[in-house]
């Protein structure tokens, strides 16, 4: 047992995760329970993952066995096991997604806090932010608003202690326009900062998993042209239904965001409260289905680039084995993210369609 670890809720990287839930934010009832996570697994199935250690690897069971190992006449832990079945379903374990199913479930969590991501991860996606943030800031401040932005607690340290001067009548011109109160104000920006937040940390992850998604899709052609690998029909056909997924999937969601950003430039023209919460529920409507997207392509893209870290590592007869054992599995879970705006960006412009 030496090395190995229970799994810890307090990792910042669980807390930033698609695929990852520590059950510890759950209020369980069952102490071993709520000191393992639920992860998917390359096949896209909810796991109870026990413990995970470098050298032993990661010790899981299915949703269904866990009556096996926590045998108990106590209801409660019963009751425990079907809390975890429920979730183990779920399309994505990101915090912004499991608010909605949690409320969806009627699950609570131990600390709502446990629904945020990490300071870490908040400044890391600063650089996204601003894209939603500048209309805002520069209703404040005008065009010098992000000088001293350095991260997303500075964005909203500037609306909770804005600069004299012309700043703080923005400010109260601001609430006027939203029909609010001037101590209400924070609230509000808070709420905003917090849904953008969400289509941040969204492209982030699409952008990360970019050189992943690349390897894959360059390594496609070697397999197709194989003559013996192009003679198996269902291998070829395996490949193209990833192929499509991938690029679909990152296409839908690179067009979603950038038309949310589109349509917040437009809604800063006419800005009110209404606009605003019309937009932060159309947004709310749709991360389900994004987080769902991009857990699915982070499970699979992060399974290939562990089996195949460099372009020449293992051949195409060990990458063909890999696509049918493990990458196709549950790909037809992954949902179409489809929205009809005239005024959505054209789907050419994404950078999956420079790969071969």
């Amino acid at each position: 047992m030496s090395g190995m670890s229970l799994v810890r809720d307090s990792d910042r990287a669980d807390k930033d995760a698609l695929h990852i839930l520590p059950l510890s934010i759950i209020p369980l009832k069952t102490p071993g329970l709520t000191r393992s996570r639920l992860v998917k697994n390359v096949r896209l199935e909810g796991m109870v993952e026990l413990f995970t250690d470098d050298s032993a690897g990661s010790g899981q069971i299915a949703p269904s066995e866990l009556r096996k190992i926590f045998s108990s006449a106590d209801p409660e832990q019963d009751k425990d096991v079907e809390i975890i079945k429920k979730l183990s379903v779920l399309s994505s374990y990101d915090v912004y997604s499991l608010r909605i199913e949690l409320r969806n479930l009627g699950i609570n969590v131990n600390n709502f806090a446990d629904l945020r991501l990490s300071k870490e991860q908040s400044r890391e996606l600063v650089k996204y932010m601003k894209d939603f943030t500048r209309p805002l800031i520069q209703a404040i401040y005008g065009d010098g608003g992000f000088d001293d932005i350095n991260n997303f607690d500075d964005i909203l340290g500037a609306f909770r202690n804005p600069k004299p001067g012309q700043a703080r009548k923005n400010l109260v011109y601001l609430a006027k326009k939203l029909g609010i109160e001037v101590q209400y104000l924070p609230k509000f920006l808070e709420d905003y900062g917090d849904v953008y937040m969400s289509l941040a940390y969204y492209r982030n992850c699409l952008d990360n998993n970019m050189p992943k998604i690349a390897s894959f899709l360059e390594s496609l052609p070697e397999i197709r042209e194989n003559r013996a690998l192009s003679e198996n029909t269902g291998l070829i056909q395996t490949c193209t239904m990833m192929e499509k997924k991938l690029r679909n999937t990152a296409t839908q969601i690179y067009g979603i965001i950038d038309m949310f950003r589109i349509h917040t430039e437009d809604m800063w023209k006419d800005f009110s409260a209404e606009r605003f919460r019309a937009m932060e529920k159309v947004i709310i409507n749709y991360q389900t289905k994004i987080g769902g997207g991009l857990c699915a392509i982070t499970v699979k893209m992060n399974a290939w680039s562990e089996a195949f870290p460099t372009p020449d590592q293992g051949g195409p007869y060990r990458r063909a084995d890999f696509i049918m054992t493990h990458l196709r599995q549950g790909m037809d879970q992954v949902q179409e993210i489809t929205y009809e705006d005239p005024e959505a960006p054209c789907p050419e412009t994404n950078p999956l369609f420079a790969i071969a």
